[in-house]
């Protein structure tokens, strides 16, 4: 009789004898040293030879020969709307391949021809495949009250050593097999908390308990196909025959039903890398897999939405299916606004949710699509520009609860920004004095203090602009800054003993990363980085991630002429925490790429006076549902118990602004580090540059000897010009930094740049000439703040002090 791991083993190589053991190691999840001893015995028992299987070993393997697959394909995939109420969604075309013919193509290929799928919601479209490959189709008219465990009864007279694997599935590679030691459930390994069926395995991966909850966390999980042996499908049987009928059995999986009889209905975990198995719960993740959803999901139902919205359909974002009101609703956002969708016909004209009423649209031609919204005059013919005076009027209502004064000194560094008057309107209300407890995602009262209620408005509202801006799902603005986003990020996402990779402090990185994430115990790897070319090296760093599996990557940069190349970061087992602060008015501004637009397992955050002009605080977003959770109900208040609430509100102003003026003013800033750059050139610096331009941000690299270094941040401290000196391999030893960020906010010309550049020449002579600076400062423009709104905007504003 052969082990479980001799089995598999032995299964492997007779599909590839060239597996080598550390390959049998890695694809079995088990040391390497448990698969020489494991294939020594096999050796000495005959069933090996030089690692070739014999015939006894075939012989073993025809033994456990499995002899069919049932797809299941009945129910109708609610959370898939609107695609679902036109088509099943394993008929859907993934990657240019129809999911189910996939797997059938899959199956074929392993040499298991007999393929039963069990049909209910629209069984008609799969008729098709019969002619194409021979399959035979069941139907089961119990699978809305009963779940797929009525497809399993309806398949019952043909369980035998069979594949149960549903037609939704997508398998990156072809993990079915023709032979297997037992019962077992394909499983991936699931990091942090998960709504999945966790399992307790043995060691020869054995279920030996299941669970759901919070137990769920950092746990293998049941996700893919099954196989059921002979003998689980007799005992299976068995146990639907008595309880079928039963009200308690309804609406139960089959595997609800396994949990319930684990004894009688045991079965290993087949365990699988978790990027090879794809189970697309909604519209949204299947767009985040197969980008063609973004643009074009074939949907007649989205093409009529879209053209009674002027939308595109990327545009058409957090849908849901609201079954529980009624099977034809679902709910999108577009832009700024919610609205719900009946894709049956009615005479409502309004439709309750959440506690809002949705009323219906004017101007709505298309008979069997009709659309609601949360304002009785909206009108959805042609396209909508973002509403500034909306904003400005909600954020004036939510202020006059709150007045007082509070100025902050402008920064002249060069990580820094000046903030206009509108910017600093919340500054002098006093809120900086009040509380509240938790984020948009968490608020409740039970928790707080009262008048917290009048700060949660503001919040929402970060959220919401956040969600147009950057494309976040999720925003948390309750760090203090882009250090404290670090720190807040660190404590609740990951646990001591996590291996983390840092962008080096000599190719750029935040000094004060390491320390920060080694004190919280986390293991230290540093990014492999190009100085020649001024970016990482994606290769390695993908390599790297993968050999010592590490588990985040933190990329802090600190000088930055150019933005990384993210994508090419592979984070399908590990998180990014991308730092953008000194990027964030560029992504903003959609001059620089967004990771969250097209990337898996992303938390961006930035501190907020750098690019983006707004004031000195944090903010953190991320497309993740796992990674929000970990943060969302821990930094407040178990971490940060005053989240400074003056700053929060500040930020909401500049993120209104910035969609106002952000884009002018990012493309003048960009401008002046350009021609700034090469003015500077021409004066005799050796000015850095990556693929033949001088910046694609505010930053302006100098590189020199450490005598010239000091000698330009002496001079410039003596003439009061802000600067930076960097001692750093990035700047090929020593250098001086410049920003352009704050005389881009004056919208300086290029006659303006031409003195500033004679200036920094002046500061490289040792016996400089102090006056002739200070002639050149007097020639400069004004100091005043441009992209922003004028005084008479702001006026009623202004007016909240006298309360």
């Amino acid at each position: 009789m052969l082990s479980k791991i001799e089995f598999d083993i032995i299964n492997m190589l007779y599909e590839n004898d060239k597996l080598t053991e550390k390959e049998l190691a890695i694809k079995l999840y088990k040391d390497v040293e448990k698969i020489k001893v494991a294939k020594k015995k096999l050796s000495d028992k005959g069933y090996l030879i030089d690692s070739r299987v014999s015939i006894t070993g075939e012989k073993i393997l025809k033994e456990h020969e499995i002899e069919n697959a049932i797809i299941l394909a009945a129910g109708m995939s609610t959370r898939f709307v609107p695609l679902s109420f036109e088509k099943p969604k394993g008929l859907l075309k993934v990657k240019g391949q129809v999911l189910i013919e996939r797997q059938i193509l899959q199956l074929r290929e392993k040499g298991i021809d007999e393929i039963i799928i069990v049909v209910g919601y629209m069984k008609e479209q799969f008729k098709y495949l019969i002619d194409k490959f021979g399959v035979i189709l069941i139907e089961t008219k119990e699978y809305e009250k009963k779940n797929n465990h009525s497809s399993i009864y309806a398949a019952r007279k043909y369980l035998k050593n069979s594949i149960i694997t549903s037609s939704d599935l997508y398998f990156k590679e072809n993990i079915f097999q023709k032979y297997a030691y037992d019962a077992y459930y394909t499983a991936v390994y699931k990091r942090g908390k998960t709504a999945e069926r966790g399992i307790i395995l043995d060691e020869d991966d054995r279920i030996l308990n299941t669970m759901y909850g919070d137990r769920c966390y950092d746990i293998w999980v049941t996700l893919g196909y099954a196989f059921f042996n002979q003998r689980f499908s007799n005992n299976l049987i068995k146990i639907l025959d008595a309880i079928y009928d039963l009200p308690e059995t309804y609406n139960k999986f089959w595997a609800d039903i396994q949990d319930e009889n684990l004894k009688e209905l045991y079965m290993y975990a087949k365990l699988c890398d978790e990027n090879v198995i794809y189970e697309f719960d909604s519209l949204e993740e299947l767009r985040k897999f197969d980008k063609k959803y973004l643009v074009n999901s074939e949907s007649n139902i989205m093409r009529q939405v879209c053209y009674m919205l002027g939308a595109r359909e990327d545009e058409i974002i957090d849908i849901e299916s609201l079954r529980k009101i009624k099977k034809t609703l679902f709910r999108f956002k577009f832009r700024d606004c919610f609205y719900i969708c009946d894709v049956a016909e009615n005479d409502n004209y309004k439709i309750s949710y959440e506690g809002y009423v949705y009323y219906l649209c004017r101007d709505i031609k298309k008979k069997f699509v009709r659309l609601y919204k949360i304002d009785k005059s909206i009108k959805v013919m042609g396209k909508n520009d973002y509403n500034i005076k909306k904003d400005l009027k909600q954020v004036y209502e939510y202020s006059k609860e709150f007045i007082d004064y509070h100025k902050r000194a402008l920064p002249l560094c060069a990580a820094e920004n000046v903030i206009s008057k509108f910017v600093n309107l919340p500054l002098t209300y006093g809120f900086q004095e009040r509380y509240i407890m938790n984020n948009t995602y968490s608020f409740n009262m039970e928790d707080n203090f009262i008048g917290c209620e009048k700060l949660f408005p503001f919040y929402q509202k970060i959220s919401e602009i956040c969600s147009i801006m950057f494309g976040a799902r999720y925003t948390d603005a309750r760090p203090f800054s882009g250090m404290n986003c670090i720190d807040m990020i660190v404590k609740t996402v990951c646990k001591p003993g996590d291996k983390i990779m840092i962008l080096g402090k000599e190719h750029g990185g935040h000094a004060s990363v390491k320390p920060v994430v080694e004190r919280l115990g986390l293991k230290t790897f540093i990014a492999p980085f190009s100085v020649k070319n001024l970016d990482l090296k994606y290769e390695e760093l993908n390599d790297m991630v993968k050999r010592e599996k590490i588990q985040y990557i933190l990329l802090a940069p600190s000088d930055i002429i150019k933005a990384f190349d993210l994508e090419k970061i592979d984070t399908s087992s590990c998180v990014l925490m991308w730092d953008c602060s000194q990027l964030l008015g560029l992504i903003a501004a959609k001059l620089c790429k967004n990771p969250l637009d097209n990337m898996d397992n992303v938390i961006m955050f930035a501190g907020t006076h750098k690019t983006f002009p707004g004031p000195a605080s944090g903010l953190i977003m991320t497309n993740e549902k796992y990674l929000h959770d970990r943060m969302e109900t821990q930094i407040n208040p178990k971490y940060l118990r005053h989240s400074q609430m003056h700053q929060k509100i500040s930020l909401l102003f500049a993120l209104i602004e910035f969609e106002m003026y952000g884009v002018d003013y990012m493309a003048h800033m960009v401008h002046c580090s350009n021609y700034l750059g090469e003015k500077l050139q021409e004066a005799g610096y050796d000015i850095a540059r990556v693929n033949g331009q001088i910046s694609y941000t505010h930053q302006i690299f100098i590189r020199c000897d450490e005598n010239l270094m000091n000698t330009i941040y002496d001079n410039a401290y003596r003439c009061e010009v802000t600067l930076n000196k960097k001692v750093k391999e990035l700047f090929n030893g020593y250098g001086i930094r410049i920003g352009t960020q704050e005389i881009a906010r004056y919208n300086w010309d290029d006659n303006a740049l031409d003195i500033v550049a004679k200036i920094v020449k002046l500061l490289s002579q040792k016996n400089i000439d102090i006056d002739r600076v200070l002639k050149l400062k007097n020639k400069l423009p004004e100091k005043k703040l441009s992209y922003t709104f004028l005084d008479k905007e702001i006026n009623d504003f202004w007016e909240l002090e006298r309360y």
